[in-house]
């Protein structure tokens, strides 16, 4: 099978930068619906009691039919204050955020996020996480806990 490691359209807009900081395209759930990878997805299922076919996300910014979050606060805040992401506010960082931030290993990177885009900008961010979350060997995409590449098997960095 050929594989096909460029940065996608798709994975080049917006939808990939979610709004509190988080990169998408590193995202299990959106590997999972992006990959078509069916064995994972029925995996994921069981663990978060739904669906298999319930399992899919086009990213944080899509419509509710496509993401796994539709009710995210920091999607419906941004919204409301008019901005991208969380950053650009007054109130950043606010008690939610920081908070967010402290929940979850791949979420302790936000802040660093932030300060990258608003230095060079969210596309150049998002290329740069593209390149970041690739298998240096077969440049493969990779999810954030990914221990060793999934398709040649090389460790992760």
């Amino acid at each position: 099978m050929k594989v096909d490691y460029r940065l996608h359209d798709e994975e080049s807009d917006l939808t990939m930068a979610a709004p509190c900081g988080l990169y998408c395209g590193n995202c299990s759930l959106f590997r999972v619906y992006f990959d078509r990878n069916s064995e994972k997805a029925a995996v994921y299922a069981k663990e978060m009691n739904c669906a298999p076919k319930d399992v899919k996300c086009s990213g944080c910014r899509v419509g509710a039919k496509f993401s796994w979050s539709p009710d995210c606060e920091f999607k419906s805040c941004t919204q409301e204050k008019g901005v991208k992401f969380c950053y650009e506010c007054a109130d950043y960082p606010c008690p939610k955020i920081e908070e967010f931030a402290s929940s979850a290993p791949h979420h302790r990177q936000i802040h660093d996020s932030f300060a990258r885009m608003k230095a060079v900008g969210w596309r150049q961010w998002l290329k740069e996480q593209d390149n970041r979350w690739r298998c240096g060997v077969c440049r493969a995409k990779m999810e954030f806990y990914d221990e060793k590449c999934p398709v040649c098997g090389i460790p992760a960095k």
